[in-house]
C-alpha cells in the first residue's frame, strides 16, 4: 500500500541525490567565466537531469508526480531566464511583469511554498548574506557604494 509517508521518504532521497551535486547544493554561486543567465540554465539542466534520472531508475508513484511536473519545472526556468533577461537589460517594469506572469498559473501558485527555502536557512546573525560590488577603484561616495550599473549587476 502506497502512503504519503512513502512518497515523503522517496522525495526525501531524491532531493538528497540532487543535494549532493555541489553545482546545485542552495546557496548557489556563479560559476567562473559563467554569466548570470547561462549559469542558471546550465544549473537548471543540471537539476532535469537529476530528475530524468531518478525518472530512468523508478517506477513509483512519486516518479509519476515527477514526471507531470517537469513541463511546470520548464516554464519556471523560462520564466525566471526571461525576468533576468529584463532586469538585467534595465526593464525592471518588464522584469516584474514577466516574475508576476511566471508565478500567476494555479499550479505554480498552489506549489511555491514547496520550492522555496527559507531565507534563514541561508542568511543569519552567524551568516549574513550581503550585496556587494566588484569595483577596479575605491568606492567612496554613497551612490558609488550603493548604486549598481544596470550593466554590471550580473557582477552582484
Amino acid at each position: 500500500m502506497i502512503t504519503e509517508n512513502n512518497i515523503n521518504i522517496e522525495l526525501e532521497k531524491l532531493f538528497d541525490n540532487i543535494l549532493r551535486k555541489s553545482s546545485i547544493r542552495p546557496p548557489i554561486e556563479v560559476g567562473k567565466n559563467n554569466d548570470l543567465i547561462s549559469d542558471f540554465h546550465s544549473k537548471c539542466e543540471k537539476f532535469k537531469d537529476c530528475l530524468k534520472e531518478y525518472l530512468t531508475n523508478n517506477d513509483k508513484i512519486l516518479a509519476h508526480r515527477v514526471r507531470s511536473r517537469l513541463k511546470v519545472i520548464q516554464s519556471l526556468q523560462d520564466g525566471i531566464i526571461n525576468c533576468l533577461e529584463c532586469f538585467l537589460t534595465g526593464d525592471i517594469k518588464s522584469a516584474y511583469d514577466c516574475f508576476e506572469l511566471m508565478l500567476k498559473p494555479q499550479f505554480i501558485s498552489r506549489h511555491i511554498k514547496n520550492i522555496c527555502i527559507p531565507l534563514t536557512e541561508m542568511c543569519n546573525s552567524q551568516r549574513p548574506l550581503f550585496r556587494v560590488r566588484k569595483s577596479d577603484r575605491p568606492l567612496s561616495t554613497r551612490k558609488d557604494i550603493f548604486h549598481i550599473p544596470f550593466n554590471q549587476r550580473h557582477l552582484v
